[in-house]
């Protein structure tokens, strides 16, 4: 069996309020909204450049330390956008190896960027190695969820003689978007997965 899990709001929790306080001490509150686009779903924003890989890590750094205030490094601006991770809990961990275990095929496909996946590798590497088959990046893949593309080139890439995919995604967007694009069985979690097809 496929299973393709989102990351962030599925297996890594999100820091949002801890990451939006952490951004408001480095830069105006207008310049989070229209330049970084946080908290909303625009296109139009350097946070969406980033995820789809239009522009590249010190591209990034170099435009949000345009806008924040006078004396602002670049560690700050890394450790306050890494603040959106709030970690993986040992439970989830413990889920994923039971998966992988049984001899499931394991995938990750987030919406995310290059210095939160740094982060990530930092803290996760070897788990992240040993329990999953492939990852699919978005500002590798130069697309984002809930976009067609992105789904039609993860399906052409997994496991192709499993009987069926599942995917979990906390969004509802994407669940829909998988459903509709590459033919998968969707859940809003983990343990909804796992209740329901009686996995572990």
């Amino acid at each position: 069996m496929n299973i393709v899990f989102d990351f962030g709001g599925v297996l890594m929790r999100h820091n949002r309020a801890g990451c939006l306080q952490a951004l408001r001490e480095i830069m105006p509150e207008e310049r989070i909204v229209h330049v970084l686009g946080f908290g909303t779903e625009r296109r139009d924003t350097l946070r969406h450049r980033f995820e789809t890989g239009q522009c590249n890590t010190q591209t990034f750094l170099n435009q949000v330390m345009a806008c924040c205030h006078p004396g602002t490094t670049e560690q700050q601006v890394i450790d306050a956008w890494n603040t959106m991770h709030a970690g993986i809990e040992d439970k989830t961990w413990a889920q994923m190896e039971k998966l992988h275990n049984k001899g499931h095929r394991l995938y990750l496909m987030s919406n995310t960027d290059d210095i939160h996946w740094q982060h990530t590798l930092a803290l996760y590497r070897d788990r992240i190695e040993t329990l999953f088959e492939k990852v699919f990046l978005s500002f590798e893949e130069k697309t984002v969820k809930p976009d067609e593309a992105f789904f039609k080139a993860v399906n052409q890439r997994i496991e192709p003689n499993a009987a069926q995919t599942l995917f979990v995604d906390d969004m509802e967007a994407n669940r829909l978007a998988a459903e509709q694009f590459a033919g998968w069985k969707t859940y809003a979690s983990v343990d909804e997965l796992i209740q329901t097809e009686k996995m572990i």
